[in-house]
Order: structure tokens, then C-alpha cells, then sequence
């Protein structure tokens, strides 16, 4: 007669795991990743995680995902899939994978700065966790390549996140996940972008992709969603980790609304304009601030960060309402305007707006043609090469300057606001955006505005230099429409003869302020980077000290 091995439980387990940990006693450590925060000695991961049970569940689930690639090829998915909508994942794929990658390095600062075995397990797991999505997204954009019927493109990817305007506002919103305090990054990924982001970007967004016939990416980031349950639980062990020690408080309030802000900044735009401007199909009852008040408002600040002052925070809820009334005052629509117009230094196409879409906007957003309207008419009218005409030639001299802070354009002109830093004026997109960069002097440098290094050169030879042209050297990646025939090429460009301008410049030399050029200055090497993070500080800082301004001065 056999008998079972008995099992271990997993808490049994988990003990066990905690207890394998030491610290060196032939040297004095020195953190890699120094944080601000004082750490207790105590703490706990609440989701008890253990290899034993990770590694098979993971596993399966990557079988279901690679095995839903091969099953795709077969069943001719992407000849069912929108055109319009494969496009804009050109850069969703770049931004988002990039974003994985820093949540990867994240954990590497947390496991260096927190000695807790307890919770370095959770920060391990979920580093494996962000490996595994890096290799999920990246495959997924090499199926894209192989399927979809324009790869041009997809080729670029990592290579075209600082060179482009809006990847590159994805590479500064992630690199909150890995730049500076290893707490305040975990805010960020954790608290912030992990807890309520994801929401929407991986879950929210997989359905509108489904709608335009688009099942591969549900199949792949559903897949990642289910992990974030891990992640969400190390934040909230992070977090009250910290929270045991009442010198910590003014950090946590300060970087967390911090963290709240910056993800808003990029991330509402970005998923807004992908959700909402790439979607051929219109039969979404939800508006994206429909989606965004389930999701984020609901479900995230109320059930969640609300419920925080139980355990002693004040978390204002002003800055969370500023989010929302950005949205409500036409954010994400300002913002694609200026996308679309900028086809040209993009790496994918464009599909103009036709009237289902006019329709759809304005019952969503009522009064949204009246605003909005003349704009994507004169869009469909000048995407033919022959017409020799670009709105960008128009706009970009009157255009807004772009945000020092989060690097997004400063569209909604009561919240633009300025200041100056080593003789050269900085532009922000709002007094939040202003407020960050005031309280974490040193952070934010070097060459952050995008147009300052193009100013004065012509459009074709700028396009030329970022690469995004074609095999054949002469036709553009981006395009303004999806049709085969009448392709824009450099040729083309240069018969519209357009002289790239930067924003900032012209705003700082209208207003009569300090040079708005901060490339020449990051050439000179005026503003670059220095510094570490330090070591446990006091809870009276000078540049921590500065408060949320309510209203611009």
C-alpha cells in the first residue's frame, strides 16, 4: 500500500522562503538604489508567491498565447482585421513594451532597497513576470510584421522610441518606473500604473481591438492582465511597508500624486487617441471617459486611494479631479489633431475621419464637430501628394510649446504656464506638470523638448534623418491615408518646402522670455543629469516642502 507525499502548504512554504535570505557580515553594504524613505525591518507579501505554483500556471498560459499566434496565421486574422486599427499598434506595441521593460528594472531597484526577503520573493516573481511580458509583446509584434499587410514599420520599434514625438512621451512617462527614488518608482508602476492603468490599456482597449476584428492582441495582453494581480499586491505590500514609519507620510502623499499625475499626463491621451481615433468599428456604447470613470475614477481612486486616509493619508482629491476635468475640456481630442497633422515624422499611417466617425464623436461628445469638425475635413482634403499641401504648414507655427515635465503639447491654453532655469525658459502643460519639476530639481534635464532640435531644417531632410522612410528611400513610413496608390514621398515633402519650427522657441521669443532653445544647451552640456538619490532623509525638505499650487499664479 503507497502513500502520498504530504504537501507543504504555501504558507508553509513561503516561510521557508523568507528564511533562506542573509546579510553579508564581512562587508557594509552600499544601496545601489539609495531611497529617501526609512524602511522598517517588517513586512509582508500578502499574495504569498512560490515558484512551485507560478512556473506551471505561467507556462500554460504561454502555450495558450503562442499557440493563439499559430492559430491566428491559419485563420487569416489579420485579412479580418481593420487596417486602421493595425497601424496605430505600431507604436502601442513600442510604448507598452518599453513600459515592461522598466517595470523590469524596477524590481532590481526594489529587491536593492528594501531588505525584506518577504517581499524581494514578490519583487523576484514579478520581475520574471515582466521578462515574460517584454517576450510576449516583442513576439507579438514580429507576428504583426510577418501578417499585416503594410509591415512598414514594425521594424522599428525600440529604434524609433526617442524619435518620435509620442513614443517619446512614452519613454519619459516609463522611465518614472526606473528613474529616482526606488519608491517613488514603485508608486509609479505599482500604485499608479499597475492598479489603475492597466484597466484600461489591457483590458478596455484588448476589446476595442476585438470590435476592429483584432483577436491576437486580447489573446496576448489579457494574458499579461491576469499577472497584475501579482504586481497590484506587491505595490500595496510596498506600500504599507513604508507606511509603518509616520516620517515616511510626507514622501508617500507628495510622490504619489506625483505618480497619479505623470501616468495621466501621457497615458489618458495615448489610450484615448489609440481607443478612440484607430477604431474603425463604432459600436462601442462607451466613450473613453466613460471608460475612464469605471475604471479609474470608480474603481481605482474611490474604492481605493480614498480609503487610504484610514491609514493616517490626506491624499487631496484635487489633483485627481484635475484629471478629469482635462479630459472633460478636450485633452485627447486636442492632442490627435496634432498627431494627425504630423503624419509625416510618424513610422505608421493615418486613416482620416469620415462621417460614421463624425457621428460617433458627437454623440459621445456633443458639440465635438462644432470644435473639431473643420479640422478633419481639411485633413481629408489635402492627403493626395498632388494637392502640395500640408496642415502641418499651417499649424506648427502657431502651435503650443510642448510640456517640459511630461513632454506632451500644452493644448489647453488656461493651464499653460512657464518658468525659467539656467537662463532658459521651460514650458509647462499645466501647474501639476510645473509643480513636479519644481520638487524634484535635477530630475528632469537634458535635450526634453522635441522640436528645438529640428528648428530651421526642411521637413524631408528632418524625416530622412529620424529614418522613417521607406525600403526604397524615397517613400514615406508614415502616410495620411490607407490607400496604395497616391503614397507621399520625400520627393513630394520637399515640394511643399515646409521649415520645421519649434514651439517653445517661438513662444519664449514672443513672450519676450529667456531662449526657449534647450537643445543647444544640452549640446553645451549645460543641463545634464548629476547626482544620486541620497540616502533616508529628513521629513523637512526644501524642494519636497513646495505645495500642490490650486491655481496658477
Amino acid at each position: 500500500m503507497s502513500s502520498k507525499a504530504k504537501r507543504r502548504s504555501i504558507t508553509q512554504t513561503h516561510e521557508r522562503i523568507a528564511q533562506l535570505g542573509w546579510e553579508p557580515t564581512y562587508h557594509e553594504p552600499v544601496p545601489r538604489y539609495p531611497t529617501r524613505y526609512h524602511i522598517p525591518a517588517k513586512s509582508k507579501d500578502p499574495m504569498k508567491q512560490i515558484m512551485r505554483e507560478y512556473l506551471p500556471m505561467e507556462l500554460e498560459k504561454d502555450d495558450r498565447v503562442y499557440g493563439g499566434h499559430d492559430a491566428a496565421v491559419r485563420a487569416g486574422m489579420t485579412d479580418k482585421t481593420e487596417e486602421r486599427w493595425t497601424e496605430i499598434l505600431k507604436p502601442f506595441l513600442t510604448v507598452t513594451n518599453y513600459a515592461e521593460i522598466g517595470a523590469g528594472r524596477c524590481m532590481s531597484m526594489l529587491i536593492d532597497a528594501i531588505p525584506s526577503n518577504e517581499l524581494r520573493n514578490g519583487y523576484h516573481v514579478q520581475y520574471v513576470d515582466e521578462v515574460r511580458h517584454t517576450g510576449m509583446q516583442m513576439s507579438l509584434g514580429r507576428w504583426y510584421a510577418k501578417n499585416v499587410p503594410d509591415p512598414s514599420g514594425w521594424n522599428q520599434m525600440m529604434k524609433a522610441m526617442p524619435r518620435d514625438i509620442f513614443t517619446l512621451g512614452g519613454m519619459n512617462f516609463a522611465n518614472h518606473f526606473m528613474v529616482g527614488d526606488p519608491i517613488q518608482c514603485a508608486f509609479a508602476l505599482q500604485v499608479v500604473a499597475e492598479t489603475a492603468f492597466t484597466n484600461v490599456a489591457f483590458v478596455a482597449l484588448p476589446d476595442v481591438a476585438a470590435r476592429n476584428g483584432d483577436f491576437t492582441l486580447p489573446t496576448t495582453y489579457l494574458s499579461v492582465q491576469s499577472d497584475e494581480a501579482r504586481h497590484i499586491s506587491n505595490g500595496y505590500a510596498t506600500l504599507l511597508t513604508v507606511l509603518q514609519d509616520d516620517r515616511n507620510i510626507p514622501f508617500i502623499e507628495r510622490d504619489l500624486q506625483q505618480a497619479w499625475w505623470i501616468n495621466h499626463a501621457f497615458l489618458d491621451v495615448f489610450t484615448a487617441v489609440v481607443m478612440e481615433y484607430f477604431s474603425r468599428d463604432r459600436s462601442d456604447d462607451e466613450s473613453f471617459l466613460d471608460k475612464w470613470d469605471r475604471w479609474i475614477r470608480d474603481d481605482w481612486y474611490r474604492a481605493y486611494v480614498v480609503k487610504l486616509g484610514r491609514l493616517g493619508l490626506e491624499m487631496d482629491p484635487h489633483i485627481f479631479d484635475r484629471a478629469r476635468e482635462r479630459i472633460v475640456k478636450g485633452l485627447h481630442h486636442k492632442v490627435a489633431m496634432l498627431a494627425f497633422a504630423t503624419w509625416p515624422m510618424h513610422f505608421w499611417k493615418f486613416d482620416g475621419m469620415d462621417e460614421r466617425d463624425f457621428e460617433w464623436f458627437e454623440s459621445k461628445y456633443p458639440g465635438w464637430y462644432d470644435e473639431y469638425g473643420f479640422f478633419w475635413e481639411a485633413y481629408r482634403e489635402l492627403d493626395d501628394p498632388a494637392e502640395a499641401s500640408l496642415l502641418l504648414s499651417g499649424l506648427l507655427p502657431e502651435a503650443p510649446p510642448f510640456c517640459w515635465t511630461c513632454t506632451m503639447p500644452s493644448v489647453i491654453d488656461e493651464d499653460m504656464c512657464h518658468r525659467v532655469v539656467d537662463d532658459r525658459t521651460r514650458f509647462y502643460c499645466s501647474k501639476e506638470c510645473r509643480w513636479i519639476d519644481e520638487s524634484n530639481p535635477g530630475r528632469y534635464v537634458g535635450d526634453r523638448n522635441y522640436f528645438d532640435r529640428f528648428h530651421g531644417m526642411d521637413l524631408a531632410d528632418v524625416v530622412t534623418g529620424l529614418e522613417f522612410v521607406r525600403p526604397d528611400g524615397e517613400t514615406l513610413m508614415g502616410q495620411p491615408h490607407l490607400r496604395e496608390d497616391k503614397k507621399w514621398t520625400l520627393t513630394d515633402l520637399r515640394k511643399v518646402a515646409m521649415t520645421i519650427e519649434s514651439p517653445n522657441i517661438n513662444m519664449a521669443k514672443a513672450m519676450g522670455l529667456p531662449d526657449g532653445d534647450h537643445s543647444t544647451a544640452f549640446k553645451a552640456g549645460i543641463n545634464t543629469a548629476t547626482g544620486r538619490n541620497g540616502g533616508p532623509g529628513p521629513v523637512k525638505v526644501e524642494a519636497l516642502d513646495i505645495p500642490l499650487p490650486l491655481t496658477l499664479d
